[in-house]
């Protein structure tokens, strides 16, 4: 509808171009001077609506491409989780939650371990559990799920990593299982829910390998919701309680880019 406008009002500049001059040079036949400057108003009136909708379309050609942009940075940010991951998957260890001190895991499950938050979260108490040795079961369900992600089939992946946390809660892998899923979420621009599933990771599993990333991914993501505030607390805590990890640098240098 606007660009239908848009070209009416464009075909009416045009005109407006040409009628002043018509005026000045030769008087319109059949048109009194009144009638003639009440024309002349509208066709100004006109143009001035015109270079209006012309500022709206450019403004919002403009928050399309950031919004393109931003989505296309956040899916290079996870291409090249993924490919670190891979890369490392045989040196990669899950980290237990320090209510229940985690067995060694098998190669299998290392190699599995970065993990992603939960699509659908059910409201659930936020409290550390007692974790359990993954099973067949759950490591098969895990690498299904991870599986999706490497072949960039997010919404699928959201859903199975869904359904992985509900049905092993207490797996030793289901804190990355949150993790990863807070990071497919983020690609779909559900920013909302990605913060549920990294709250998830801190508040239910404290020690996990995955807490740094989880506390910088909400700082990260508060910050695109405008919330400054509690971005800059979180980042400001990735920096004091792990000040060697990845997660701690990357925090830094996010904050120095925070007005």
């Amino acid at each position: 509808m606007m660009l239908k406008k848009v070209k009416s009002y464009a075909i009416a500049s045009v005109l407006l171009t040409a009628t002043p001059l018509a005026f000045a040079e030769s008087p319109v036949a059949g048109l009194s001077s009144n009638a003639a400057a009440e024309l002349l108003f509208q066709l100004e009136t006109l143009q001035q609506e015109v270079q209006s909708l012309r500022g709206q379309l450019e403004e919002q050609g403009h928050e399309l491409k950031l919004m393109k942009q931003s989505q296309r940075d956040r899916y290079i940010d996870l291409d090249k989780r993924i490919s670190l991951i891979m890369s490392s998957a045989s040196k990669a260890t899950v980290v237990s939650s320090p209510v229940v001190p985690l067995a060694e895991q098998p190669a299998s499950v290392n190699r599995a371990a970065p993990s992603s938050s939960p699509s659908v979260l059910r409201s659930s108490p936020l409290a550390p559990v007692s974790l359990e040795a993954p099973s067949v079961e759950s490591k098969k369900a895990y690498d299904d799920a991870y599986d999706l992600i490497r072949q960039r089939n997010f919404e699928q992946a959201e859903k199975a990593l869904s359904l992985f946390v509900e049905n092993f809660p207490k797996d030793t892998l289901t804190g990355n299982g949150y993790y990863w899923l807070g990071e497919v979420k983020l690609v779909q621009n559900k920013r909302e829910e990605a913060i549920v599933a990294f709250t998830t990771v801190i508040e239910r599993f404290p020690g996990h390998n995955k807490e740094p990333d989880s506390l910088y991914k909400l700082g990260t993501v508060n910050d695109q919701l405008a919330d400054t505030a509690k971005a800059k607390s979180y980042l400001q805590d990735v920096i004091r309680r792990f000040p060697d990890s990845k997660a701690a640098q990357l925090a830094a240098g996010y904050l120095s880019n925070i007005k």
